[in-house]
């Protein structure tokens, strides 16, 4: 059960840290290029996937 709250209580620290960096412009600029080069990534993984 320890490592169950320690998990959460992780991921509720990496949303919240990333909530203040991405109000920075370059933190912004980083999640903006992050989300773009997934969206590439999906893309691609969904053509493969229909052909």
């Amino acid at each position: 059960m320890g490592r169950l709250v320690s998990v959460v209580a992780g991921v509720v620290a990496g949303f919240v840290v990333a909530h203040f960096v991405n109000q920075t412009p370059s933190g912004s600029q980083f999640f903006a290029r992050a989300n773009a080069t997934l969206q590439t990534f999906l893309s691609g993984l969904r053509d493969g996937y229909r052909s």
